[in-house]
């Protein structure tokens, strides 16, 4: 009766807008289940300590960088943009140990910060056992840390712990691969892409039903057993896929800065709520802008590292 009733209720310029956003926290936790899945078990495996000295080397600079940036950039924005005055936060203890230590300097370094914690404390964990079995247990135990993430329902569910939830699970993924099931993926790879397809159809249809965080998780799998199966025998799409995961920190740390500055046209120009065509539009738009400035930002000696 409730879909039902959602469907009545349904208003197409509206719910198109809405519905092109709707896996936006699910490329998050993708993100970091692709993380995880990529954590320990190589041949480059590591010492924690030499394992943390790696990651803070090559977050940390970048976090506090991007930091500096983003409190700048807002301040322009406040003072040029929204009403000439400053946010009164920049006056206070609290905002700047938040900056310091969790990413409140922009939406979205939160990931970095908290990514660098997780990673400190799971690396060990991590390397403590392998096979199916014990891929297996990952998974659970990332389900299970999804699930507490959305009864805590604040600031540390919300954030560090989905992470950590994620990062379980995609490294879950990669020792079950390691027992033979890449073999299975690639064999099956049509079946899995349908099944990666109708677990993301089934995510939009449940929004409202099953809270977002659970849906993320239970797509996340699909999705990423589709793209390990595929056999990518073009050298163009191989050197697109390096392309497109060498700069894919870069555009997510520039993609806010983007996506701002179209806003002020946005608004501007389109009354809200805005259509599908509109939010697609600025979507694809502040991706290629943040794509080419990354690639750009790429080819400078000095900005290359911190993208």
């Amino acid at each position: 009766m409730g879909l039902l009733a959602a469907i009545c209720r349904w208003r197409p310029g509206r719910l198109a807008g809405e519905l092109v956003t709707a896996l936006c926290d699910f490329n998050v936790g993708l993100f970091a289940a692709v993380a995880g899945f990529l954590m320990c078990g190589g041949k480059g495996d590591v010492g924690w300590l030499a394992y943390i000295g790696k990651r803070a080397k090559r977050l940390l600079p970048t976090y506090f960088i991007w930091s500096a940036i983003f409190i700048m950039a807002t301040i322009a924005f406040d003072l040029l943009l929204d009403g000439g005055h400053l946010n009164p936060k920049y006056g206070t203890a609290g905002f700047w140990g938040r900056v310091v230590f969790v990413g409140d300097a922009a939406t979205h370094l939160w990931f970095l910060a908290c990514l660098f914690y997780a990673q400190a404390v799971l690396h060990s964990a991590f390397k403590a056992g392998a096979g199916k079995w014990h891929g297996l247990m990952w998974i659970g135990l990332g389900g299970l840390a999804i699930g507490v993430s959305v009864l805590l329902a604040d600031w540390f569910g919300k954030y560090p712990l989905r992470l950590v939830a994620f990062l379980m699970t995609g490294y879950g993924f990669r020792c079950c691969l390691r027992s033979g099931m890449h073999d299975v993926c690639k064999r099956h790879n049509g079946m899995f892409w349908c099944l990666a397809i109708s677990a993301l159809v089934l995510h939009v249809l449940l929004r409202g039903f099953v809270p977002g965080f659970i849906r993320d998780w239970f797509v996340v799998g699909p999705v990423m057993l589709a793209f390990i199966g595929c056999d990518f025998k073009s050298a163009r799409w191989v050197k697109m896929a390096a392309l497109l995961g060498a700069t894919s920190l870069g555009v997510y740390l520039v993609h806010p800065l983007i996506t701002r500055g179209l806003s002020v046209a946005v608004v501007r120009f389109w009354p809200s709520p805005y259509s599908a065509a509109v939010v697609l539009g600025e979507w694809v738009l502040a991706w290629c802008v943040s794509f080419a400035f990354v690639n750009l930002l790429r080819r400078m000696p000095v900005a290359g590292r911190f993208v």
